[in-house]
């Protein structure tokens, strides 16, 4: 109660693309924060998932963004609305997430003084590319913007090695890793089917990075096999440059080598009555489907890229290939398929014992606890 009463006037914002990411991945958090007394502040892109916080401790602020646009004054634009807004309110702390609120928010709270922490919840896809105008311009800003923060966050320790050989932050900056969202542990638990199907689920959205092309490939030799099934879920993203175009997703659909779901605010029902889960991407920052599959002991096919090898370390713990690599997840497909049930077992009580130690949503709930140092 104590500390309720000390933290009244003091205020939090969370600064996100869109409310999405706020209740999917940050709800707990937010949570903490008003438990905690503090005012919250969130500010984000506008979308249906912003009915979701009521609580009279939260203020909305919508923000204009286009999370992938590159047209200079929408840009320009999207800066000064975080400058007019941080100015007004003068958080006493600001959290930010996702890329352009990292540099964009990170700037302002720089010429504010107002403290702020970056998390980096993924290096995004322009850090994909060896070369390119773009990513220099990117790491210049992210060098200039980060510089002033009081922690970065990463979800992964590659992310920071990356980050800090292109000296976008020195070794000695105060860094953290804190793994994504975490994943919350509960009663749900997978479905005891009895049919002899082979279920291979993908949740995931339908983009080439994503590996859903190599999956599609993949699901496709094996479309003359009646007893195994491979089903991709997630939304299509038609207005991205890295979107699969519907016309070839079809083309994998009608000759019969998987069906197709749009995407599911839950998940659970569909990953608990599959088989195995295939995540083929070439770089995540945590990814949370994997943690939820190993949550309730649902077998893992990953790539060995970071964010999906923090939690499948090695193949004692699920299956790995290689990202880009038709033929190496194939591999890893047919070996799933030579596994006995015990060595299933084994596989996924090993890699949900690593999951509950190190990734538990109360071990990210941890951290931003100690987040308080910079606000009282």
């Amino acid at each position: 109660m104590e500390k309720a009463i000390n933290n009244k006037n003091k205020s939090i914002a969370l600064v996100s693309n869109n409310y999405w990411t706020l209740y999917k991945f940050r709800y707990d958090v937010i949570q903490m924060f008003l438990k905690k007394g503090y005012q919250v502040i969130l500010i984000a892109g506008k979308d249906l998932y912003h009915q979701k916080f009521n609580d009279t401790q939260i203020k909305k602020i919508y923000l204009p963004i286009d999370e992938r646009g590159l047209n200079p004054i929408s840009e320009i634009k999207t800066l000064i609305k975080l400058y007019q807004y941080y100015k007004k309110i003068k958080p006493d702390l600001t959290i930010h997430f996702t890329i352009k609120p990292n540099i964009y928010g990170s700037m302002v709270c720089k010429f504010l003084n107002i403290n702020s922490i970056s998390f980096i919840t993924g290096i995004g896809r322009i850090f994909l590319k060896n070369k390119s105008i773009l990513k220099n311009i990117i790491i210049k800003l992210y060098r200039f913007a980060l510089s002033n923060n009081k922690e970065v966050w990463f979800t992964n320790k590659m992310d920071r090695e990356l980050f800090i050989k292109n000296k976008i932050i020195h070794k000695s900056f105060i860094s953290k890793i804190v793994p994504g969202a975490g994943i919350c542990f509960n009663n749900y638990k997978k479905s005891l089917r009895q049919d002899k199907e082979i279920k291979f689920l993908m949740i995931s959205r339908v983009l080439k990075y994503k590996g859903v092309i190599e999956f599609l490939k993949v699901a496709e030799t094996y479309k003359n096999n009646e007893n195994i099934k491979f089903m991709l879920l997630g939304a299509l993203n038609d207005d991205d440059p890295e979107g699969i175009d519907r016309e070839f997703l079809n083309k994998y659909i009608q000759n019969g080598s998987m069906s197709y779901l749009d995407y599911q605010e839950d998940i659970m029902p569909l990953l608990g009555n599959a088989s195995c889960l295939i995540h083929p991407s070439y770089r995540e920052g945590m990814s949370t489907v994997l943690l939820e599959a190993a949550s309730i002991k649902i077998p893992i096919i990953t790539t060995s890229a970071p964010g999906c090898i923090d939690i499948i370390p090695d193949n004692s713990y699920g299956l790995l290939c290689k990202p880009k690599s038709v033929n190496s997840l194939r591999v890893a497909v047919d070996r799933f398929l030579e596994l006995k049930d015990e060595d299933k077992d084994k596989m996924t009580n090993k890699t949900y014992n690593h999951v509950k130690k190190n990734f538990s949503r109360d071990v990210v709930l941890k951290k931003y606890e100690e987040l308080d140092v910079y606000i009282n």
